[in-house]
């Protein structure tokens, strides 16, 4: 018999030598490595020392028996596989062994020791499969914790960007307070190096024969005045010739630059950007060195080109100040002409004293009027807290958004400053924001319609094709009458194109926004467990969760992926009801998406689709939420809360499996979120009924049928007609409702149409309704943005079907609602 190359190792503890004995013999030739001990006490010293694979203990031996074994063991040796022996009448002990962490037993005698072998090897595969289990749970602690850590690498880096900007926010409410060049150099300068960490640099400004140094922050390092021209390749001339940032990380080994030849760079690297007017040129340079955490990174630049465009604005305002200053003529230029609308007031009674023609059109009043009327009068919201800082003003304040309400019942809606004129008076500065609020307002709103523009023209192109096929086909048809067969296949294709063009109406309905992993077939419905079993664990108990999973297909997929998008999912479904609790509902379902189907659906293929959809009762969001919820950064919760990446991430991970993302959403009604993933086998995992079948869809029913286009009715009446029932149709609802409230019990069903004139389809259902509660209706409509399936059903309304549909749809549709 071979021999394993690694053979296990068992320990046999017994009192009886001939027990011992024939249990070694037998085990060792089954290919087992065997120690024995006569006694307890030897058998303790021997599983510390030797650390065997199984143990084999006598329950009944003096000094210490094997339940003690047990007991010891089951600190010093937890893992190790242990079977007991005990007679045939000692099933109490057995029963206590079990307890003490044994895993198996025998009963004396052993007559036949194959059954040792078979409970030794049964125990000896329990062993292992517990130990492999125990590596994968390892393995998966491992990868749960080296996703954290990314997870927290990644927060952390976009809550530093988050705190950046912030403070680049702060930063230019503080520069607005600056009203003299000198001034707002040095506080630029000291801004920017506070920002990116740095110790040095100095700021120059352009004048007509070179640059002037304004403010340097370690001085001695920079020339008071550099003469033109300029260095062709030196940091400066760069800088002014490009209008662009500039990052050099290694000053002294760039083949970008040449280098100054000051020895005080302490790191190597060089930031530095240029300061432009209103105009977009350049008429300053600001350069810093010397980081205290070397050397200066991309996001350094990418930052302070930012502070470095909110800047200017700044400047220009300085600049505008300081010609006021210098020239009564220049201040009533730049007052009258400047687009900001300018208001003169006196500090203690806030009553207007002067005004620009920029604030009689913000106003809508004349200039006159203006002086008639304090600040109380023009803006009554909050008057009295802003007429109590005029009275204190003693340096520029930002004071938020206001609302003018002008004669004509229009407003608008500005942005107020005020800086200190003199003792007496200060300068109020409007500036009109209706117009930013209303193009940011409509700029998503654009891009939208952008975007159905692309697609309507796709549309037409398709629409012009179908089109053609069916004329071409209608023209066979009439060619070929006298051919029974071939006039039937070119209805077929008649059929079809009409099929097509009702798909590709949804295309207009609906449309939406936008490192590798490996895939492979996946089972998701053990995903989806696994999330479910850890989110039960996790949340408040006022959150009930339930899941209903009818699918076991597989995917291709990768299986990390798909786990984040069911954790993001259930996440934010949990936040959703956090406070208030509620029912998180997620299912697992398959579905086929035929080819009339997919042109409705942005990148997807016709098949079998696993769909998950994760339900919440929470507070649900507004359509302009729902409109931001896929953009990147975008997000409901609080800063500390999240980041806003999740559901972008989503979508972005269920495009890369050529799925795709529904979400429905009310306020206060709830979420709804279906991802469809492709069936990686196209087989359907479930047991279905199916579709019912047509058989037999023939009737003697009463229908009425409502339409305002005669082509439908025509149509309808004929196709049902030829199925045996007696139809009755009517052009507009008040006629229909006339005859039916003559005789309610004559008519066996309603067909009606939801957009007609005077009387809609849900108007007359109700009016039907109120005559008789248990008349079946169908409710068909082309395209309604205010009513839809639920609110249907809602009104007692049995069907609600989606414009176009065929004559043999429609008649199974009668006959589920008359057999019912």
């Amino acid at each position: 018999m071979s021999k394993n190359s690694n053979p296990e190792t068992i320990l046999i503890i017994d009192d009886e030598a001939s027990i011992r004995l024939s249990f070694a013999d037998y085990l060792q030739d089954h290919n087992f490595e065997i120690l024995t001990a006569q006694n307890g006490r030897i058998g303790l010293e021997l599983v510390e020392k030797e650390q065997p694979d199984m143990i084999i203990v006598d329950l009944r031996m003096p000094e210490i028996d094997g339940l003690e074994v047990l007991k010891q063991t089951r600190k010093s040796a937890p893992d190790t596989p242990k079977i007991v022996i005990s007679g045939a009448n000692r099933i109490g002990d057995v029963v206590r062994a079990l307890r003490y962490g044994a895993w198996d037993y025998l009963v004396k005698p052993v007559k036949d020791l194959s059954i040792l072998e078979h409970t030794v090897n049964k125990t000896m595969e329990k062993a292992k499969l517990l130990k492999e289990n125990q590596a994968y749970q390892k393995h998966l602690e491992i990868m749960v914790q080296e996703r954290t850590q990314e997870l927290e690498q990644a927060n952390t880096r976009l809550a530093n960007i988050n705190n950046r900007l912030r403070n680049i926010v702060e930063t230019t409410q503080g520069l607005s307070a600056c009203t003299q060049i000198n001034q707002f150099s040095i506080k630029i300068l000291d801004e920017f190096a506070l920002h990116m960490a740095a110790s040095g640099g100095s700021i120059y400004f352009v004048e007509e024969k070179g640059l002037r140094l304004i403010h340097s922050l370690d001085p001695g390092h920079a020339p008071g005045f550099i003469k033109f021209p300029l260095l062709e390749n030196s940091t400066l001339n760069k800088v002014i010739a490009s209008s662009e940032p500039l990052l050099i990380s290694d000053v002294g080994n760039s083949n970008l630059i040449e280098p100054s030849g000051w020895e005080g760079y302490k790191d190597g690297s060089l930031l530095a950007f240029p300061i432009t007017d209103g105009s977009g040129q350049t008429i300053g340079v600001l350069t810093l060195h010397s980081k205290k955490t070397p050397p200066f990174i991309e996001q350094d630049k990418e930052i302070g080109a930012i502070l470095a465009s909110y800047s200017c604005e700044t400047l220009k305002a300085i600049q505008a100040f300081e010609k006021v200053r210098e020239s009564e003529k220049l201040y009533r230029t730049l007052f009258e002409k400047t687009n900001d609308a300018i208001f003169i007031v006196e500090k203690n009674t806030s009553k207007c004293l002067d005004g620009n023609a920029a604030a009689t059109r913000l106003t809508g009043r004349t200039l006159q009027e203006l002086k008639n009327m304090s600040c109380e009068d023009i803006v009554p919201e909050n008057a009295d807290e802003r007429s109590q800082i005029f009275a204190n003003l003693n340096r520029s304040k930002e004071m938020g958004q206001v609302t003018f309400h002008r004669p004509d019942d229009t407003i608008k809606i500005a942005k107020l400053s005020v800086v200190p004129l003199d003792q007496h008076s200060v300068i109020v500065i409007a500036r009109d924001i209706t117009h930013d609020l209303e193009m940011e307002k409509q700029l998503r709103h654009s891009q939208k319609m952008e975007a159905i523009g692309t697609l309507a023209g796709g549309i037409a192109h398709d629409f012009n094709n179908i089109l053609s096929g069916i004329l071409g086909y209608a023209q066979l048809a009439k060619m070929t009458l006298d051919d029974p067969a071939k006039t039937q296949k070119s209805l077929d294709q008649m059929v079809q194109g009409a099929q097509r063009a009702a798909g590709l109406v949804q295309q207009i309905l609906t449309f939406s926004r936008q490192a590798e992993h490996k895939k492979n077939p996946l089972k998701i419905f053990l995903i989806v467990k696994e999330a479910v079993k850890f989110l039960r664990s996790s949340i408040p108990t006022n959150i009930e969760i339930q899941d209903r999973i009818t699918s076991k297909a597989s995917v291709l997929a990768d299986p990390v992926q798909v786990h984040q998008v069911v954790m993001n999912l259930c996440t934010n479904a949990y936040h959703a009801m956090r406070d208030a609790g509620g029912v998180l509902m997620v299912e697992l379902s398959e579905i086929e998406i035929s080819s009339l189907e997919v042109s409705s659906i942005n990148s997807c293929s016709p098949g079998f689709y696993l769909k998950l959809e994760v339900k919440d009762t929470g507070h649900g969001m507004d359509k302009e939420t729902m409109e931001k919820i896929f953009d990147p950064y975008f997000s409901t919760k609080q800063p500390d809360q999240g980041t806003g990446l999740g559901l972008a991430v989503v979508n972005g991970i269920v495009k890369k499996h050529n799925g795709f993302i529904k979400a429905h959403s009310h306020v206060n009604q709830g979420s709804s979120f279906q991802v469809f993933w492709p069936v990686a086998d196209r087989q359907r995992a479930f047991s279905s009924e199916g579709k019912k079948q047509a058989a037999v869809l023939n009737g003697t029913e009463k229908i009425m049928i409502v339409d305002d286009e005669e082509n439908i009715l025509n149509v309808s009446q004929l196709i049902l007609e030829k199925h045996g029932y007696k139809v009755t149709t009517f052009k507009d609802g008040a006629s229909a409702l006339e005859a039916f409230s003559r005789d309610p019990g004559y008519f066996d069903l309603v067909i009606t149409d939801m957009a007609m004139p005077k009387m809609t389809g849900s108007e007359l259902s109700v009016k039907i309704l109120n005559f008789r509660s248990d008349i079946p209706i169908i409710l068909c409509t082309g395209y309604s943005e205010n009513f839809n399936k639920e609110m249907a059903l809602k009104l007692g309304i049995k069907k609600y079907v989606q414009k176009p549909i065929t004559g043999q749809d429609l008649s199974v549709h009668i006959r589920e609602l008359l057999d019912a």
